[in-house]
Parts: structure tokens; sequence; C-alpha cells
């Protein structure tokens, strides 16, 4: 079904909205993998939200600190994590006010973007969590002094960026969230294949999508992962059926 396209700015914000033509069953704001941009890594984020708004979801992206739009904004202050946990915070706060108070929210972080969507969940919880592809390691270690490149140079990182990383505990956080948190993973990705990967011992409910190591890898597994969000969506939040 298809819908208008809202671009809203907050801030340094920049967020791109694929809305309904009717009132939709619920929002979602998605927040990108952190070292790409609200596009992807494949270039399917407007795919994915597009999918998720014919599957009856309004949906919102942007860029975070580094990113995209927000690429020449990047000041990496002392705590970049938490920064890009406020910024997602700024994002919601913005979706939320283009919406009754009645609409439920999700929260969708797509690979690393994974971490800042925990941050910001446990301080201000959403109706529900959805993680597509994201592992949330942690005791992580980064051979890493300096100034690191990502994405062949396209971004660059001071080392304070990954020690802070290395500190962060994101599966103790997803552990004490009280809203329906829902993984996402393709069923060929040889991360999950560890038991310690396994985000369903810290409370999250787990699925897969057949044949591809990333959820939004193909158009096809994109419309997939889609449906499996709006299916999962109406049964955790006990939402009516879109039609």
């Amino acid at each position: 079904m298809s819908g208008p396209m809202r671009h809203l700015l907050y801030d340094e914000l920049s967020i791109v909205g694929a809305l309904l033509e009717q009132p939709p069953q619920a929002v979602a704001t998605i927040v990108a993998d952190f070292t790409f941009d609200r596009h992807g890594k494949y270039r399917r984020g407007a795919v994915f939200a597009r999918s998720l708004r014919d599957a009856g979801i309004a949906a919102y992206r942007f860029d975070t600190e580094g990113a995209g739009l927000a690429g020449r904004s990047a000041n990496w202050p002392p705590d970049p994590w938490d920064s890009m946990a406020s910024q997602v915070d700024r994002a919601r706060a913005a979706v939320v006010r283009e919406h009754p108070q009645d609409v439920r929210h999700l929260l969708i972080g797509v690979g690393i973007g994974g971490v800042a969507t925990v941050l910001s969940a446990t301080r201000t919880p959403p109706d529900a969590v959805v993680l597509v592809s994201a592992d949330l390691v942690q005791s992580v270690r980064f051979v890493v002094n300096g100034i690191a490149g990502v994405r062949r140079g396209e971004q660059i990182l001071p080392s304070r960026v990954f020690r802070c990383r290395e500190r962060l505990r994101p599966r103790d956080r997803l552990a004490e969230l009280k809203t329906p948190v829902l993984c996402v993973n393709g069923d060929l990705d040889r991360r999950f294949e560890l038991a310690e990967n396994d985000l369903s011992i810290h409370g999250a409910e787990v699925a897969t999508v057949p044949d591809v190591s990333d959820p939004l890898q193909t158009s096809h597994s994109t419309v997939k992962t889609a449906e499996i969000i709006r299916d999962w969506t109406v049964r955790a939040l006990t939402l009516p059926r879109h039609s």
C-alpha cells in the first residue's frame, strides 16, 4: 500500500518517514547500522521502510552520528555511544510527536545500531524493540589506536569510539528491558550458530530469515523480514490484523 513520505528536521537530525494513507497499526523508528547510513549495508533501507509501511507500520529512518547526512557534523564527544543513544532518543521523540498518543511505537535497531537502540530503550522504553542482525557482543576488545577508517575509509573514527564500546554491556541492558524484544537474524549468519550469541538467553524472542546471512541482504529477504516483524508485533502488542 503506497503512502506519502514525510521529512522531519530536528536539530541536526534529518528523519525520513514512509507513511500509510490510513492510520498505522504501529510506528517504527529505525536505527541504522552504525557503520553505514540510513540506506543500509545493501542500500535497502528504503525497501525495508516501504515493506514495513505495506505491512501496516509507518517507518522512520535517520542517520546517526558520523554517517550519511550527519557525517559532517560528527564531533565525537567524550562518550560517543551515549551521544548516539541521545540521538536515538531525539529521533524517537520527534516521531512520537507526529502521531496520536494511542499509537504503539517500535524501536528497530539494525546491525551495530542495535547497541544504541538498546541503550535508548533502557532509558525510555518503547512499546517493543526489534533487533535485526544485531549480536550485541560484549566483553569485546578492538585493536585500534589513534584514528581508524571503516567502510574503506568512508567513515573516520577516533579510538575513543572503540574504547567506549569495549566498556558497554548491551546484552545485560537487553536483559533489563521489560518490553517485548524480537531478534531477526539470517539463518546463514554463523555468528548466531554459537550458543553464546543466542539472545533468547537475555529475554528476546528469536526469528530467522531463510537462505541469507543478513535479513536485509536481498529484496525478497527484506520484505520477509518486514512481514516477520509485522506478525510478531501484532502478536506481542495484541494489535488487530492489517488488511
